[in-house]
């Protein structure tokens, strides 16, 4: 019997793997504590058969069938499940993107931004951010791109008005002559943030003006549904953002 199990277990934490990063389709997670629900429900299932007697007939064997079903089933989602939050959370921590970086980094932020124009709303534009980890973690890619690039929007638009407030002359470098804001890669390109992608492989690693023109757009306007490695390299430059960003705001005091 262990034998027959064994391989089976494999072939599903192999596609677990698939799955984590939507290879085929958009696989949805349900997270950690449901799967141990699922996980509890299967032990419940096993020890019916030792604990409840059925009786010597094909009514007996029936119910028998289906607590072993029912057994078998509920482990195979709840491994499934598992796999698949935690591999998520383990590609995410890979750019440091834990449960409490964004916590970590508003503090951050806070200090560094002590004096600078507009900074109140500055902070308060870095609210978002917490739902993109969890977005990724779901399967919702797309809604992860977005929430990504609307954090790192929010903050650009609250640091050109704290800077354009002191400074009116510096105002062609957010705006264009119609007054209608520069794109955003543009507009962080001269505030003078590059992001650095050190943990994220080539296939993953992504520039600015894909992120918002090609990406961010088709997400946007067509329903486009990102790869994980569009997925990863939109995470991975908000990652480079909010680390990056407080050090240089401070040079624009």
């Amino acid at each position: 019997m262990l034998l027959t199990y064994l391989p089976l277990f494999f072939v599903l934490i192999l596609i677990s793997g698939s799955a984590s990063k939507n290879f085929f389709f958009e696989v949805p997670n349900m997270g950690y504590y449901r799967g141990f629900l699922f996980l509890i429900a299967s032990a419940l299932a096993s020890t019916c058969p030792f604990i409840i007697r059925f009786e010597n007939n094909w009514y007996g064997l029936s119910q028998l069938l289906l607590t072993f079903t029912i057994s078998n089933l509920a482990l195979t989602i709840a491994i499934v499940e598992v796999t698949i939050w935690g591999q998520r959370v383990s590609l995410r921590e890979k750019i440091r993107l834990n449960d409490n970086f964004f916590r970590q980094q508003k503090k951050i932020w806070k200090k560094a931004l002590e004096g600078f124009p507009n900074s109140e709303k500055i902070i308060s534009s870095l609210y978002d951010s917490r739902f993109v980890a969890g977005f990724f973690d779901r399967g919702s890619f797309n809604l992860a791109v977005l929430w990504s690039c609307n954090v790192m929007e929010t903050v650009t638009d609250a640091a050109a008005e704290g800077i354009i407030s002191k400074n009116p002359q510096r105002k062609v470098l957010f705006k264009k002559e119609d007054n209608n804001r520069r794109g955003y890669p543009e507009q962080l390109e001269n505030l003078g943030y590059k992001p650095h992608m050190e943990k994220c492989r080539k296939e993953e690693q992504i520039e600015t003006k894909t992120l918002w023109h090609t990406i961010r757009r088709d997400i946007a306007h067509y329903n486009y549904k990102p790869t994980f490695q569009e997925t990863y390299g939109a995470m991975s430059i908000l990652v480079s953002f909010m680390k990056e960003m407080p050090d240089i705001l401070q040079t624009w005091k």
